[in-house]
Order: structure tokens, then sequence, then C-alpha cells
């Protein structure tokens, strides 16, 4: 995006950084890594939720108009991601950083917001993560950095090929044996899955336990007037039919909500098979969720999940809408129109 500026025109930054120490610069560092590789403008502050408070909301009210994205980097309690979302309706990014507790204090500060403030939560130091997310939201309205993004994931192929070459000259003995190439048949799908061309959302679930939770998020996305589509398919039970299903409807979805419990691998598939955003919602059933949300959130580099809190079905669907609203007025509209009813009852009735 241009800005004017005394009669100039200057590009501006279309992801903001805060960090809420600078001593957490190195997790920084891996953020402004990617958006140098993808050269996406950034701003970096520094502003603590509880130190800086006034500094942090004039930043936010008032220097964020052009930026799309907001990263924010913080430890220990990890209340910055959402003091600032909390003053925006643009997406907001935490990446919780490794202080005490394995950062699991800070993942779970930033994870389990309340209803109307949805964070998408990275692994703990996975600035990296953050960034490659960001990307993936702004490529939704900008078809070059679509396929950028999809053009560095076939890269992995090769990296990954020179990485096995490397370990084998690296490790390999006298009794390594190459196994051999043995193509197998495997029966394909035969169904092809088409999309209503309206539809911009698609919410998948591994099975109908977690029925709850997705009746919230297609409720609340009817409600922002945003069209979806519920899929169940299994990851382990039915990973041909799943492969198919991303195949198929990829090129015609903006964005997949994934709701999954116990071990998350229905989340992780679809992030593999797709460069578009994933919001993850872990859902409880065992070890009180905390099985589910480890297993989602944690991510290596490049494929990240944007994780909301346990069941917190509404807050994928309100990410969902702060992710729309960045180039659609009429769902920005709606999604200030469910706030203040939002507010109205939680506060005043």
């Amino acid at each position: 995006m241009l800005k004017k500026n005394g009669g100039l025109f200057i590009s501006q930054s279309k992801v903001m950084i805060v960090l809420g120490s600078a001593s957490d610069y190195k997790i920084a560092q891996k953020a402004v890594n990617v958006f140098e590789e993808m050269e996406i403008n950034y701003d970096l502050r520094v502003a603590s939720a509880h130190r800086t408070h006034h500094r942090l909301k004039d930043m936010i009210l008032n220097e964020t108009e052009g930026v799309e994205v907001i990263i924010a980097i913080a430890g220990l309690a990890a209340h910055l991601p959402g003091v600032i979302a909390a003053q925006t309706t643009k997406p907001v990014i935490a990446v919780p950083v490794d202080v005490k507790l394995g950062g699991l204090d800070s993942l779970l500060s930033s994870t389990e917001m309340q209803l109307g403030t949805p964070v998408a939560t990275m692994g703990v130091d996975r600035g990296d993560n953050a960034a490659w997310l960001a990307c993936q939201i702004i490529a939704c309205n900008d078809e070059k950095l679509k396929k950028e993004l999809k053009e560095k994931r076939n890269a992995y192929n090769t990296k990954i090929q020179k990485s096995e070459e490397e370990l084998i000259e690296k490790i390999a003995g006298k009794h390594y044996q190459k196994t051999e190439y043995n193509k197998q048949e495997i029966t394909p799908v035969e169904k092809n899955y088409k999309l209503d061309p309206d539809t911009k959302v698609v919410i998948v679930s591994g099975n109908y336990s977690n029925m709850e939770t997705v009746r919230k998020i297609i409720q609340t996305l009817e409600t922002l007037k945003i069209q979806c589509e519920y899929k169940v398919v299994s990851a382990t039970r039915d990973p041909n039919k799943l492969e198919k299903y991303i195949k198929d409807i990829d090129d015609d979805v903006d964005v997949y909500i994934a709701v999954s419990s116990l071990s998350t691998i229905l989340t992780g598939v679809i992030v593999s098979l797709t460069t578009k955003p994933v919001i993850g919602v872990p859902c409880i059933t065992r070890l009180s969720g905390i099985d589910s949300i480890l297993s989602m959130i944690e991510m290596p580099p490049g494929v990240p999940t944007a994780t909301m809190g346990l069941d917190a079905g509404e807050n994928a669907a309100l990410f969902v809408a702060r992710i729309f609203s960045i180039y659609d007025d009429e769902i920005k509209e709606e999604l200030m129109k469910f706030m203040k009813t939002l507010h109205r009852n939680v506060y005043y009735e």
C-alpha cells in the first residue's frame, strides 16, 4: 500500500511486529528473516502491555491504519497479544517466548482468550511461523504472493532431498543399503469435490464428536455473513479422501478451520496440503485438552497453524472475519456490529 507524506508516496508496512521486551529480539529476527526473504515491508516496535500500557494503546490505535497483520512477541504472563487484540480488528498473531516453564505459561496466556478477542498463537519461540502465517493472510488478497508461497512450499522437496544426501554422507556405514523403490497402486478417490462459488471458508473435523464447537463456528460465520462449508473426513481413517478433498477445493478456498481433538493429526495434514491460512481449534476430550493444544500448536518451521483456545469456535470465526476485514468493508462492518452486540450482552445486561 502507498501512503502520501508531504507530497511524496512512501511504502506502508503491511506487518507490525511488537515485542514486549527488546530482549526477545532473537525471536523477532526469525520473523524479520522471512519478511526480508518474501520482500514484505514490516515495522518493529517495543511496548509492554503492563509497563507502558498507554504507549501500546496509542501505537495500535493511531499507527496501524495501513497495517494488515500484527505480530506480538511476549513471554511470562504474555498479555501483550490479548491487549493488542482488544484495541483493533486486525488479525493478531502471538509468539509465546520461553522464559520459564518451557514457555507453557505464555503459550496458554496467548491461546486462552475471552470470546471476542481472538489471537492466533504459534508454537513457543516460533517467530518464523508467525511471519509465514502473516504472509498467508496477506496473500488472501495478493495473487502474486499466493503464487510465491506455493513455490516456496514446493521447494521444500529439494531441500529435504539435499538434507537426506548429506545425512547419508555423514553417518552411513558399511551396512547402509538403500531400499528399492517399488511403486504400489493406490485406489484413487473417484469423487470430485466442488464448492459453492460464494464459499470463503471450509471447516473440517475428523469426526462428529466435536459438533458443538463446529456449530458455534458456523453460527458465528453466518451472523457475520461469511459463507462456509463443513466437511467431516478423518486424516487417519480416510487419508486419501482428505488429500483429494483439499486438492480439489484448495484454489477456491480463502481460509480453512480445522477442528480436532486428541492428537491433532488432522490439522497437521491440512497445513501440509495447502498454503492458505489454517485456523486450528483444539477440543477437550482427555488430559483437559492439553494433548490437543500442544500437538496442534507446536508445528515445524514453514507450516504454521493459527491455534485458538480450547473449544473456542466463536473466536476462530471472528479471526476469519478479522482476516477478511482487511480488504472487505462489508465484512468489517458486520464484525463491528457483532462486537458491539457482544459487548452489550457481556457488560450491560
